[in-house]
């Protein structure tokens, strides 16, 4: 089969790069009224001559990249001094990520990464193809996916009611609060003193001139407030048209507004999944759900992963009916679940690491307080009495969460305070054991045991278990793979 290009409409998108210092441009004229000092000047012409840079190895690539598709290989070729050949045999495929930006969706061009079922380096040993025109990407996903029969139902789809749970992460706060600090930062990397400028000088002046209370209580309603928004928007952009679909032996995933996303798994290499419960959203009784899957990566299996993603933000029950129909179990597989708990040493363990923290704190404190002045030893103890309760109510809470046990096919293991994660792993997958113990775990006759597997970040650990009782559900869990340590002829 001939060799490919890709899309010479790819040339376009390095044009993306000249926008940050155009924007630069502007707000430094808009703040400081069409003056650019010196620094200013020599900031803006590094950043632009750092585009015209970019923008020639851009093209460079984009002119020596091939690549092709034939019977039984996926291939690619790139490079101008360096030469760089990929090959990726086609039944070693594992999952296709099809992805667009909204510069690329405004120009009719997608991105395709063929993930091989490699474990260890899988985002570097990935084909990326940059610039593939809509129909050409279809075409490969189609091509490349081997269980590409008629879809079944969707196993789900958005439901708007989902979004309530929007608002139920930090990350809209800390998104508000980069913005706010790359801003300043720009002030700062153009030499312009932020009392120079007028909006800022007369927040400042409205803040001053509110009771102290105030003053305090309406910047973090204000930036809770963003931050909310910011998660809802995240949300719309990111799970419009969301739709999971069980495709013959594989699981299709197609959501995203302005940068869609779709990505096809092999079931096959599906290692288990991991259900996310971070404080906020566990209040609300709700969860992530992503899949534990060979050749997404070692970090792929975050809460907040875009690549292993099967459900957004929902109602546990939601995450519940998903993971019985993703691992083609009964409907009711999760509700049964019992787990055993740790023993009471996992407890002191953690009251002792909240309470050393809240030492290793307030020390410093008391220190400079009883050198310095009385009013750090006041400070001191007023943030003891908050910080020593909510360091005790997170070791309860961190220990009431773990949990381990055997559920039919599956290993499931529950550890976390913040984030609570529960995650099943397909015991057929277990690749082997680690069981570590520290000084400390030794004395208290408990250790770490982590189960081996191909997929996800390498290991999961059942945290603080009895030795014994970890022996005894590792040999379970594998039967036979533990004999020569237990003895056993």
């Amino acid at each position: 089969m001939t060799w490919e290009r890709l899309e010479p409409r790819m040339v376009a998108v390095s044009l993306t790069w000249l926008l940050p210092p155009l924007g630069s441009t502007l707000l430094t004229l808009l703040l400081t009224g069409g003056d650019l000092n010196l620094a200013a000047v020599i900031t803006l012409g590094a950043i632009v001559l750092t585009f015209v840079v970019i923008a020639a190895v851009f093209a460079v690539r984009l002119a020596t990249t091939r690549f092709r598709l034939d019977g039984d290989r996926v291939e690619l070729r790139s490079g101008l001094l360096l030469r760089r050949h990929r090959t990726v045999p086609r039944d070693r495929i594992r999952s296709v990520d099809v992805t667009a930006t909204p510069i690329h969706q405004l120009l009719g061009l997608r991105v395709v990464r063929i993930n091989p079922g490699v474990q260890a380096g899988a985002g570097r040993r990935e084909v990326v193809l940059d610039g593939v025109g809509v129909a050409r990407a279809e075409s490969l996903r189609r091509l490349l996916d081997p269980g590409d029969a008629a879809p079944d139902t969707a196993l789900a789809v958005l439901t708007w009611r989902w979004l309530r749970y929007a608002p139920l992460s930090v990350w809209g706060v800390a998104g508000v609060g980069v913005v706010v600090g790359g801003f300043f930062r720009l002030l700062d990397s153009l030499r312009i003193n932020p009392a120079d400028v007028g909006f800022l000088r007369d927040i400042w002046s409205g803040l001053t001139g509110m009771p102290l209370w105030a003053a305090i209580v309406l910047p973090v309603l204000i930036v809770l407030g963003l931050g909310a928004l910011t998660s809802l928007s995240t949300f719309v952009e990111g799970w419009w048209g969301y739709r999971l679909e069980v495709t013959g032996d594989a699981i299709d995933v197609r959501r995203g507004l302005f940068s869609t996303r779709s990505v096809w798994l092999d079931r096959a290499r599906l290692r288990g999944v991991q259900i996310s419960e971070p404080h906020p959203l566990r209040w609300a009784r709700g969860a992530r759900l992503n899949a534990i899957a060979i050749g997404l990566g070692t970090s792929e299996d975050r809460s907040t992963s875009n690549r292993s993603a099967l459900l957004p933000p929902a109602p546990r029950s939601e995450a519940f009916r998903v993971t019985a129909g993703i691992l083609q179990e009964e409907p009711d597989l999760l509700y049964g679940l019992k787990l055993t708990g740790a023993p009471r040493a996992a407890l002191r363990r953690r009251l002792s690491w909240g309470l050393g923290g809240v030492l290793l704190l307030e020390a410093p404190l008391v220190l400079l307080g009883a050198l310095l002045t009385d009013v750090l030893l006041h400070i001191a103890w007023i943030s003891a009495a908050v910080l020593v309760p909510l360091a005790i109510a997170g070791a309860v809470d961190a220990y009431r969460n773990l949990g381990s046990g055997l559920h039919g096919n599956y290993l499931v293991t529950r550890y976390g305070t913040y984030n609570r994660r529960t995650v099943l792993l397909d015991r057929a997958g277990i690749l082997g054991w680690s069981i570590d113990q520290s000084v400390f775990q030794r004395r208290a006759g408990i250790a770490t045991f982590v189960a081996m597997v191909g997929a996800g970040r390498g290991g999961y650990k059942i945290r603080d278990v009895a030795v014994a009782d970890g022996l005894a559900l590792a040999s379970a869990a594998t039967p036979g793979m533990l004999d020569e340590l237990l003895g056993v002829p």
